[in-house]
């Protein structure tokens, strides 16, 4: 793979994406009108299963191979995160850019796996907003209040994550150079766009305020969402339920408790424990995270952990867009995957115990000496230390979490096929002890060590500080949640930098060393959505992160 990547000018349909999301969803001369489609179940229905299967399709704006949707981002999000490194032949890692702070500016199109795939879902909920909407709220059926609240449980899931991605957050580190958040965009975040702005709203829409885009969308559509769905019982896990608005609820509101929104921490405690008394969920076994067939694939042998997640069939992947072809090192299909080797932070790596379970996660240096790993692959003892074309491709590190469909590491239209989690109780347990640590921290200690100890029994939490006990949320967030997604939103909210110095980290232009926020966390709205929307300036935007630390040369 050559990493080349084109600048951006305009894309046609792409710049328009937005002024699209509130276009009328029924012409006004069609024959079928917004109140008989939300009459009918079977349209209804349709409308809102285009939602998470949209999540998962390839190739809605680039040919590049990082481009299949939301567990792209995942990916995304764990590579720049600087904990997942690439331990084999980093030129087939399409997910360098990330890796490397490489392409980041507003002028390239990789802004547009995150601006223009989350808005084009947010459009999806819109419409089967708009359409419930047709219908007086008193008037519902109950299949039009359960298609209203997954519709709005899943706007409130992807606004989530747009703030949280562009809100930009002052870096701190005395090597960070040529990078200045002014006066002027701190606070700020995306651009709101729901069923009820206009196209001259939408024409010139400026990035709304962090709170507003809390106070405005995201906590009333979960609001809602609960009345919707209180009693809706779901038959599949990438439609949200009542846990699932629960689980969303306890992350907004974590996040304003972080944000110093008086009694959003004691709000993000209730919630975390509701979503888990209402899915009767508990943790993953060591038995389930290792499994070598269904380990961190499949919900259904999952289910007691995993709240919500994205799935696919055989039907819909291809052998390279797909997570499994990046993630997995067993697979047997491309090199993207096994000659990559994504392989964790040997820094990372070193701080977890070795009585923690999740360690074996990833291939000690001493391999099958240190422990009787457990692989889809019947030759795995000799595949992680083959050498490959004349190249190192020992695997030390290297990640074993997320394994191929079935157990297929051959075949990749089953391999590839597999489920993505989105929401797992874990992270409610965290967020928990977290919530109420922020409020008494002897309490929320016990409870981080309630939960630890599922995964390591020795555990204790020694933190003696309110600031040290945050550091340990993280850390435990990071080696729970690695290439979920998940931890970018711990590292970046709390600060918690980057620390690929000494390392295995092969990559010189990877291998960077800071405390705080990284540059490149806050992420740029690209060129062709400034171009469309006058209301977005080049001032407004973030800065270009390119070029702003140094990596260590070793």
């Amino acid at each position: 793979m050559k990493n080349i990547l084109k600048k951006i000018t305009l894309v046609a349909g792409a710049a328009f994406l937005l002024t699209s999301c509130i276009e009328e969803t029924f012409p006004e001369s069609s024959t079928v009108t917004s109140d008989q489609v939300a009459a009918s179940p079977v349209a209804l229905e349709a409308m809102v299963n285009s939602i998470p299967t949209a999540m998962i399709m390839p190739m809605q704006y680039t040919e590049y191979a990082w481009d299949f949707g939301y567990p792209a981002i995942a990916v995304s999000m764990t590579h720049m995160t600087g904990d997942l490194v690439a331990g084999g032949e980093n030129g087939y890692n399409w997910f360098s850019y990330w890796d490397s702070n490489e392409s980041l500016s507003e002028e390239y199109v990789l802004g547009y796996q995150f601006w223009y795939n989350y808005y084009s879902w947010i459009k999806s909920c819109n419409d089967v907003i708009a359409t419930v909407a047709a219908v007086p709220q008193e008037q519902w059926n109950v299949d039009q209040r359960h298609f209203m609240g997954i519709a709005l449980a899943y706007r409130s899931f992807f606004y989530l994550d747009l703030v949280r991605l562009f809100e930009p957050k002052v870096p701190t580190d005395p090597g960070v150079k040529r990078y200045e958040v002014s006066q002027d965009i701190q606070g700020l975040g995306c651009v709101i766009v729901t069923e009820k702005t206009t196209p001259e709203q939408a024409a010139s829409n400026p990035r709304a305020t962090v709170a507003d885009i809390y106070d405005q969308v995201i906590l009333p559509d979960l609001a809602l969402a609960e009345t919707c769905l209180i009693d809706y019982e779901r038959t599949a896990k990438t439609m949200p339920d009542i846990s699932v608005v629960y689980g969303l609820s306890a992350r907004a509101y974590l996040e304003r408790g972080y944000a110093g929104v008086e009694g959003a921490y004691a709000k993000a405690a209730e919630y975390a424990r509701k979503a888990i008394t209402a899915g009767g969920y508990t943790p993953l076994t060591q038995d389930q995270w290792e499994n070598p067939t269904t380990g961190f694939n499949s919900f259904e042998a999952n289910s007691n952990s995993w709240m919500w997640c994205t799935t696919q069939t055989s039907d819909q992947v291809g052998n390279l867009h797909s997570f499994i072809a990046h993630m997995s090192t067993e697979e047997n299909w491309t090199n993207y995957g096994k000659t990559v080797g994504r392989s964790i932070n040997k820094n990372l790596y070193d701080a977890i115990p070795s009585d923690d379970f999740r360690k074996h996660t990833w291939l000690d240096p001493q391999f099958f000496d240190y422990y009787e790993y457990k692989s889809c692959r019947p030759d795995a003892k000799t595949f992680f230390l083959e050498r490959y074309n004349g190249t190192d491709y020992t695997k030390e590190y290297a990640s074993l979490k997320f394994r191929p469909g079935q157990g297929d590491y051959t075949t990749y239209s089953i391999g590839n096929a597999i489920d993505f989690p989105t929401m797992r109780m874990e992270e409610m347990l965290l967020i928990e002890a977290e919530a109420v640590g922020a409020q008494n921290l002897e309490q929320g200690k016990k409870l981080l060590e309630a939960f630890v100890q599922t995964r390591q029994p020795s555990y204790n939490c020694m933190v003696a500080s309110q600031k040290d006990f945050e550091k340990e949320i993280g850390m435990q967030a990071r080696v729970e949640f690695w290439g979920e997604g998940i931890p970018f939103f711990y590292k970046k909210r709390m600060g918690l930098g980057i620390n690929l110095a000494n390392s295995n980290c092969k990559v010189d232009d990877a291998r960077f060393e800071l405390v705080g926020v990284a540059p490149w966390w806050n992420l740029c709205i690209p060129k062709t959505e400034r171009l469309s929307n006058p209301a977005i300036t080049a001032e407004m935007n973030n800065p270009d992160p390119n070029e702003t630390v140094d990596p260590v040369i070793e």
